[in-house]
C-alpha cells in the first residue's frame, strides 16, 4: 500500500489512545519545563523546592506511555504501508538506553543521587527527541493524519 492508499482521519472518529500520547507528550513536557521554570524562577531545579522536583518526576513518569504508544503506532504502519518500515528497537531503545548509559556513567563519577537527577532528565529529553523524530519520520513517510 502505497501512501495515497491511506485514508484521512475522519474528523469526527476517534484516533487510537496511542496517537493522543504521541501528539501530546512533547506539548505536555514542553508546557511541564515551562512551568518549571516558572517555579524555579529561572534557578535550578536541585537548589528549588520540593513542588518543582515533584512536577519534574511526573512529567518524566508520563514520558512512560510514549514507549507502548510508539510500539503500537510501528504496528500500525508495518502492517498498513510499504513506503516506511520503521524499527521499533531503535525508536524505543533509544528512549531507555540514553537515560541508562548517562546514570551509569554519572553514577561512577558523581555518586548516586546525581545518577538519578541526571537519569530523570536524559528520560525526559531522550522520550520527547524520540517522540519528536518519529512523528517526523511519519509525517515524511505517510502523513499524520493517516491511520
Amino acid at each position: 500500500m502505497s501512501r495515497g492508499d491511506l485514508t484521512a482521519i475522519d474528523p469526527t472518529g476517534r484516533a487510537p489512545w496511542y496517537w493522543y500520547v504521541l501528539i501530546g507528550y512533547p506539548a505536555l513536557s514542553l508546557l511541564g519545563i515551562v512551568s518549571l521554570a516558572r517555579l524555579t524562577g529561572g534557578g535550578s531545579v536541585v537548589a528549588s523546592s520540593l513542588g518543582s522536583v515533584a512536577l519534574l518526576i511526573v512529567v518524566t513518569a508520563t514520558g512512560a506511555v510514549t514507549l507502548p504508544a510508539i510500539w503500537r503506532d510501528v504496528e500500525y504502519v508495518a502492517s498498513e504501508t510499504d513506503s516506511w518500515a520503521p524499527d521499533r528497537k531503535i525508536y524505543v531503545g533509544a528512549a531507555v538506553a540514553a537515560p541508562l548509559l548517562l546514570g551509569v556513567l554519572s553514577g561512577l563519577a558523581a555518586g548516586f543521587g546525581i545518577a538519578i537527577a541526571i537519569a530523570i532528565v536524559a528520560f525526559l529529553l531522550s522520550t520527547v527527541a524520540v517522540c519528536i523524530a518519529y512523528l517526523y519520520n511519519r509525517h515524511r513517510a505517510i502523513g499524520l493524519l493517516n491511520r
